[in-house]
């Protein structure tokens, strides 16, 4: 178990020194940000002296090691456009993207699996084929022209929702209703699948030739084991959930992470950007990690993998 936990984290540890590392050249890789921020018309004086102010004229281990240790002290650096810090922007979007992503999550779950675990239960009726083909319609339709499709008949046609925002509960219908319900096909996808394989297990069937009844089968039974798949997948779950928001939010205007992003990306504030990929990234990696040790407590078959 310790062995299994100190290798958990090793991962995460590695994997988060990746990130940053992906995250400081992807970044100046791509261009001089000097340059792109002052425009073309600047003059060397300019271009170097905003590199001085910035401490872009070092070489770029220098610049690597030197953000390292920023990193380590907590210090993110200050916009490059507005000269705030970047974390007071990061923390101002911030909550206005987890008011949005609370209701969507738990929106996604509670429709996206019980309707996996019904069509599984129905495997091969014509329930089961059309939650089926309802699931892959809302996973193949974009966020963006989902969304679109929402402001052209809830706003435009009818008048009934907001569409920029966030100042009342009827802004957030839409932005829910466009990340949830491609989420929600996911989860019914892989929920579905998850109960199959739960349904055909040797317990299961060990279970049916003792005569119990087919609702203490899925309940003690197959549902279970179907729980312990799906962690595997919410671990996922919430780098696709602001994957979307980047995408949504912009669309409905919401003043949050993914808006941020992308007004950040196009003025090249390096810093901005640089934290708000970091934070994405390190939720990823905390969720991933809390999901494997969560999986060690509910699954005994992975704490002996070491004996």
């Amino acid at each position: 178990m310790i062995l299994l936990f100190s290798r958990a984290c090793g991962r995460a540890a590695v994997t988060l020194l990746l990130l940053v590392t992906c995250v400081f050249l992807g970044l100046r890789l791509t261009g001089d940000p000097a340059v792109l921020i002052l425009g073309m018309e600047a003059t060397p004086d300019d271009v170097l002296a905003y590199k001085i102010a910035h401490g872009l004229n070092s070489p770029l281990y220098t610049q690597y090691w030197r953000y390292l240790g920023e990193l380590c002290h907590l210090d993110f650096g200050l916009s490059y456009v507005t000269g705030l810090p970047a974390i007071q922007l990061f923390t101002n979007a911030m909550g206005p993207t987890l008011r949005l992503m609370l209701p969507t999550a738990l929106l996604t779950l509670l429709v996206g699996i019980p309707l996996g675990i019904v069509a599984a239960l129905h495997s091969g009726t014509k329930l089961d084929r059309g939650l089926l083909f309802i699931s892959v319609l809302g996973f193949a339709v974009p966020n963006f022209f989902f969304g679109l499709l929402l402001i052209l008949f809830f706003s435009v046609w009818l008048g009934w929702l907001p569409t920029y925002g966030d100042a009342s509960l009827l802004h957030y219908i839409m932005p829910v209703l466009t990340i949830a319900t491609s989420e929600a096909a996911i989860f019914s996808r892989m929920a579905r699948s998850a109960m199959l394989d739960g349904l055909s297990l040797p317990c299961v069937q060990a279970a049916h030739m003792r005569g119990f009844s087919r609702q203490r089968i899925i309940w003690l039974h197959a549902l279970p084991n179907a729980l312990i798949s799906l962690l595997t997948v919410a671990g996922f779950f919430l780098g696709t959930l602001t994957a979307g928001a980047v995408i949504t939010e912009n669309i409905f205007s919401w003043p949050g992470i993914g808006r941020l992003l992308v007004l950040s990306v196009a003025n090249r504030d390096i810093p901005v950007v640089q934290l708000i990929v970091l934070g994405v990234g390190c939720s990823l990696i905390i969720a991933n990690l809390l999901v494997d040790l969560l999986s060690l407590v509910v699954n005994p078959k992975l704490r002996g993998t070491t004996r």
